[in-house]
This record gives structure tokens, sequence and C-alpha cells, in this order.
């Protein structure tokens, strides 16, 4: 992940987008953990509403492992499919360490 690049994508210089990175993942450890649990619970409306923060928040910052994962997430919980997205559910806890990993390096 080059965070410079990123940043640059968006107009903001690297420590400027890695603060924001960094709010990211302290917020959507968060929305994570909630999409998590209603996911277990099977409570579509909150995986979507979940999803969809996620997603929008991963894609302004151009971050799009997480946002074309969550938005595939929000449209199978729009469907009430949330068994076909299992993986992607999954996934999405190990793309934000993978994420921690980088800026911390």
């Amino acid at each position: 992940m080059n965070l410079k690049a990123l940043g640059e994508e968006i107009g903001l210089e690297e420590d400027e987008y890695i603060e924001l990175v960094e709010l990211f993942l302290e917020t959507g450890a968060a929305d994570y953990e909630q999409l998590k649990s209603a996911f277990d619970a099977n409570d579509a409306p909150q995986v979507a509403r979940s999803a969809h923060t996620l997603s929008g928040a991963a894609g302004n910052l151009r971050i799009m492992n997480i946002h074309e994962a969550a938005k595939r997430i929000e449209r199978a919980a729009g469907e009430n499919r949330l068994a076909s997205v299992s993986p992607d559910v999954d996934a999405l806890k190990a793309r934000f360490a993978e994420i921690a990993r980088c800026v911390q390096a």
C-alpha cells in the first residue's frame, strides 16, 4: 500500500493522509465490530448500514480493498443474502490489520 501515492490522489501530503487513515482505522474498527455483530445476528438492515459507512469512508481514502468488500456486503445485505458474503466479512478484519501495519511501517 503506497500511502504517499494514495494521499496524492486525494490532494494530501503523506503525513496528512496517514493521519486520516489512522482515524479511519479507529472508527472503522468500531464500524466493523458493529457490522460483525449484526452479521452474526443475521440483522441484514444493520449489516447494510455498517457496510455502507465502511464503504464510503474507505472509498474516500482510496482504500479500495475495503471499499469493494464493504460494497459487496452492503448489496448482499440489501438483498437479504448475508451467507453469500461471509468470506468478505471475515476478510475485512485482516484488511484492517494490513493497513495498520502499513501505517506503522
